[in-house]
């Protein structure tokens, strides 16, 4: 007899055996996210959706299909920092709606003197605009009082280090 992997949430619809990026539509977005083994297209939708909900609708209007944040909205409501697991979950939201990557070719960049990366950062990474509207707005409303230099960057080109090492000198 077969075994058959089932949802861990929902006991009902079946898996497959390993992770894979799954796409669907919400609200007229195209949303693309990392859907875990153990969990069912439905599940996974739906958790999203939820999550959706609770940490993200107050920052996105959602018009023809597009995400439009609320930079300001963003703005004051984390400037205190509190609400971290909140500003996580909103990051990775951001992520899976396609504002915000971990990429950094093709997309951009708020730079201060050092150079200093000024992005959003997420637990495990440096995130990166994906559109340049909504890095000059993030940027004009957090860094316009500053006294330092900085400035926004579109990245071009990315030469991964194993393309640079590829004869390492010991």
């Amino acid at each position: 007899m077969e075994k058959v992997d089932l949802c861990y949430k929902c006991k009902k619809n079946k898996v497959s055996g390993k992770g894979a990026d799954f796409s669907f539509v919400h609200l007229g977005m195209q949303i693309k996210i990392f859907k875990w083994s153990g969990l069912c297209n439905e599940c996974a939708k739906a958790e999203w959706i939820e999550g959706f909900e609770r940490d993200a609708k107050e920052f996105i209007e959602v018009v023809d299909g597009k995400p439009k944040v609320n930079w300001q909205r963003y703005r004051e409501h984390f400037n205190t920092g509190e609400f971290y697991g909140q500003r996580e979950r909103l990051h990775s939201l951001l992520k899976d709606m396609g504002i915000l990557s971990y990429e950094a070719k093709g997309n951009w960049e708020i730079v201060a003197d050092g150079p200093i990366g000024l992005n959003p950062r997420s637990e495990v990474s440096y995130l990166y605009f994906t559109r340049q509207e909504d890095v000059m707005e993030f940027a004009n409303l957090k860094y316009c009082n500053t006294l330092y230099p900085w400035e926004i960057r579109h990245i071009d080109e990315v030469i991964p280090r194993k393309e640079v090492i590829k004869n390492p000198v010991y």
